[in-house]
């Protein structure tokens, strides 16, 4: 393999070229799109890459011999097939032989991996075999294993609410990421997975936070508090509302969030690329807005922070000032 072959590609900007490379596929494709594509792929050296690596995996799909995955590899091919289901099975057969792409941790294979998973923009709720009551958050997955020790969790990515009830036996539950472990017995809270560190807040009961790399006794968090932890310990803790996150009720909550912000946070609700020009990032967005229609909530507060909503293609919104 030469060294172009052996970069890592992060899953996000896989996934984004495959968006790209199905959206090209859609019949007659406008100068609009063709310009945003290429735009996309100028960005950065790694989208470029990811590009390519992109066009070589499709053709190996079209040159497929294997009986048994030459019909996978025509149906994800297919212009006319959903995104998702295509970009999923684009994920099955590189998980099965397209090394190359180092997607083994990536939101594409997880979701094959995962003992649960949510699609972008779901909400989905479980109850597990205790009784444990589970709540996945937009794009999430997780891993799930009970034996006579212990209860475990494993948040593979996104965000989760877990409220244990009385009805739960007492062995306790763990729940871990990447960073370290949170352990409770009876309790309701949140996890949720950044980039480089977990964060962790608690509505009802305690938990105890374990940082992966720290050899120092458990910090013990109450009802009301919120705590940000890496591998090698706690980054932050805080006070917060001993109440439930909005979005276990389908809603998303911003009191003078800077745009910027509200945009990050509304994204992860909806596929492709949304965005914001740099010169609106201060601009601040207060209002709870149903989760279930991401559209309308960018039309609302375009209208109300006057501002202009840009599609360069469905899966790619950015706003803009209005012109006078």
């Amino acid at each position: 393999m030469n060294g172009q072959g052996a970069t890592s590609i992060p899953g996000e900007v896989a996934e984004q070229a495959m968006h790209w490379h199905l959206e090209l596929q859609e019949p007659a494709v406008s100068a609009a799109t063709l310009a945003a594509c290429m735009s996309w792929r100028q960005a950065h050296p790694l989208h470029e890459h990811a590009w390519q690596r992109t066009q070589v995996f499709a053709q190996r799909l079209r040159e497929m011999r294997s009986p048994g995955q030459r019909p996978l590899a025509h149906a994800a091919l297919r212009p006319q097939q959903s995104r998702r289901t295509a970009l999923k099975q684009l994920s099955l057969l590189m998980a099965a032989g397209a090394g190359a792409w180092y997607l083994k941790d990536a939101a594409l294979v997880q979701d094959w991996r995962a003992d649960y998973h949510s699609r972008i923009g779901e909400q989905r709720r479980l109850t597990l075999a205790d009784g444990t009551q589970v709540q996945l958050n937009t794009d999430s997955a997780l891993n799930v294993a009970f034996d006579q020790q212990a209860r475990r969790l494993r948040l593979l990515r996104g965000e989760m609410l877990i409220t244990r009830p009385a009805l739960a036996d007492s062995r306790p539950l763990w729940v871990d990421t990447e960073h370290g472990r949170l352990e409770s017995t009876l309790a309701q809270f949140n996890v949720r997975l950044h980039g480089q560190h977990t964060q962790a807040t608690v509505y009802q009961g305690s938990v105890a936070l374990q940082p992966a790399l720290h050899a120092y006794p458990p910090i013990l968090l109450g009802a009301g508090e919120q705590a940000s932890f890496n591998q090698q310990g706690l980054l932050a803790r805080q006070a917060v509302a001993a109440v439930a996150p909005a979005w276990s009720q389908g809603m998303l909550v911003a009191q003078g969030q800077p745009l910027a912000a509200f945009i990050e946070d509304l994204a992860r609700y909806r596929r492709g690329h949304l965005a914001c020009d740099p010169a609106l990032a201060g601009l601040r967005v207060s209002g709870t807005f149903p989760l279930e229609n991401t559209d309308k909530i960018i039309a609302a507060v375009a209208e109300t922070l006057q501002l202009e909503v840009q599609h360069f293609t469905r899966y790619w919104v950015t706003l803009k000032p209005r012109m006078a």
